[in-house]
């Protein structure tokens, strides 16, 4: 990942809304894993090219802490409808423009700031909201770990700490994957993690069950009917060995290597 960007430490540290303009994917990533870790970030509002910022959410761990952030109400996402030639991060006081290397060149000229404040205000207020399908992370743990239980939400937690990356789609190891993966190693029905999955938006059950069928064809994953009283039985996952001894904190490479 590209250093260059703008990190919460070359925030200005006056109480004020701030506005991110035209950051990159790397750059919003970088933003967001940073400061997700501040509980009283000062509010952001972030205006990036769409594509940018659909290169960033293709992360579901950058995905997760841009809707924490959102949920805190801590930033608004918008996108841009014209090109701009920098990016900039300015408050009503100061402007800030990294350069490289987590350097930046900053100016609190009144003038000057008012005019680019001013310019991107407006901007912002024009735009269209970026409406994310990736539900907080916050969200995701708290609802796994009631619904799901404490043993599936305890190894969600491993695997993020060390994940190098999961994906918000199902190239490479997705987040539907891991779950699933999680849910065998504790031997949960597939219909209780699916619903869950499809209640907080991860996805939907019909992506749940085709990931499913992914997972038994690397022979990672088996089934096992079990009888309920009133319709067809319902499958629980079970881990095979070499899934079930797997080290959470390799998980996502050494899964996504055999898939």
């Amino acid at each position: 990942m590209a250093r260059q960007h703008i990190s919460t430490q070359m925030m200005p540290e006056r109480d004020e809304p701030a506005l991110y303009i035209n950051p990159r994917s790397e750059q919003i990533a970088a933003f967001a894993e940073e400061a997700v870790t501040v509980e009283d970030q000062s509010k952001v509002r972030l205006l990036a090219d769409s594509d940018e910022i659909k290169d960033a959410l293709y992360s579901f761990l950058t995905a997760s802490k841009i809707a924490e952030l959102i949920h805190r109400e801590q930033l608004s996402l918008r996108t841009l409808t014209e090109p701009v030639q920098n990016t900039i991060f300015t408050t009503e006081s100061e402007a800030v423009v990294p350069v490289m290397d987590k350097h930046s060149i900053s100016s609190s000229d009144p003038e000057l700031v008012s005019s680019v404040y001013g310019e991107f205000d407006s901007r912002f207020e024009a735009a269209e909201q970026y409406h994310l399908r990736t539900p907080a992370l916050s969200v995701v743990k708290q609802t796994l770990r009631e619904e799901i239980g404490d043993d599936v939400a305890d190894e969600f937690d491993e695997v993020l700490a060390h994940a190098e990356d999961i994906s918000n789609s199902n190239e490479y190891l997705s987040i539907v994957k891991v779950m699933l993966i999680l849910a065998a190693r504790n031997e949960v029905l597939l219909y209780d993690i699916s619903k869950w999955g499809e209640d907080t938006e991860i996805a939907s059950k019909a992506t749940f069950s085709r990931a499913k069928s992914t997972l038994e064809d690397a022979d990672l994953i088996e089934t096992e009917k079990v009888p309920v009283d009133i319709g067809r039985p319902r499958l629980r996952l079970i881990a095979t060995d070499k899934l079930a001894t797997a080290d959470l904190k390799t998980l996502s490479t050494e899964i996504r290597s055999l898939l």
